[in-house]
């Protein structure tokens, strides 16, 4: 009887607390993640109330043990733009992944709001027979607008690039100044760093290098014609 009337209130004493959760299923997917010709499991759940999002996903690659992780907060389907330039290879828009022959990488999108500030962004890397979330930004690295996962220097390790979501401050008769706005570049490995070589190569390629940090004291012309953006003015150098 004691026995039973301690677990009742440790039961009441973690739903008050909010320590106990109850997940309920959102989505099972089955695919080959790690391309070894086996059938792997996906499950993502929520313990959200109306668990419209989920905030919980399990990886069960065949032969090893299944790797859980959880959301900071939640997360939510792919952004629509991201899906426009980028195959997933998995028919689901809650996650986005992608596969080479040295190990595949899972995008995870958390909720995102008007201002295009976004609660939280995760990536897992499969690889080695091991799941590591090698990135789980809630603010630090402003995860706002994810552009591309793809390989950019033939080595078969994917490469991640993203932008922070830019101000304009000045409005021309053929183009627009906002601030300088670098593509970010992180190659996703068990060690997931800035890949600054990659990054100045893709922003000299695809727009303009001048830093590796975000800055509205550098100003940058979009023209609107498309062609590539250039640099408008910038701080003087200190002496």
């Amino acid at each position: 009887m004691r026995i039973s009337l301690l677990l009742t209130l440790s039961f009441i004493w973690l739903n008050a607390t909010g320590q106990k959760h109850t997940f309920k299923s959102v989505k099972s997917i089955t695919t080959d993640i790690n391309e070894d010709g086996k059938i792997d499991t996906i499950i993502l759940s929520s313990s959200l109330q109306g668990y419209v999002n989920y905030n919980r996903i399990s990886v069960s690659i065949s032969g090893l043990p299944k790797k859980t992780f959880r959301a900071k907060g939640e997360w939510t389907e792919v952004d629509d733009e991201f899906l426009k330039s980028n195959k997933n290879s998995i028919d689901s828009k809650w996650l986005f992944l992608k596969k080479t022959d040295k190990h595949s990488a899972i995008l995870l999108f958390g909720v995102q709001d008007g201002a295009g500030y976004r609660s939280e962004f995760s990536i897992l890397n499969i690889e080695n027979g091991d799941v590591k979330m090698v990135i789980d930004d809630t603010g630090k690295l402003n995860i706002e607008s994810p552009i591309a996962l793809t390989d950019l220097n033939d080595d078969h390790r994917l490469d991640f690039v993203y932008r922070i979501t830019f101000q304009c401050d000045q409005v021309l008769s053929n183009g627009k100044v906002c601030a300088y706005s670098p593509y970010f570049v992180y190659t996703v490995a068990d060690n997931c760093n800035l890949n600054k070589p990659l990054m100045k190569a893709y922003n000299q390629k695809y727009y303009v290098f001048d830093g590796y940090e975000y800055s509205e004291e550098i100003a940058i012309f979009y023209p609107d014609d498309g062609s590539k953006p250039r640099i408008w003015r910038k701080p003087k150098a200190k002496r």
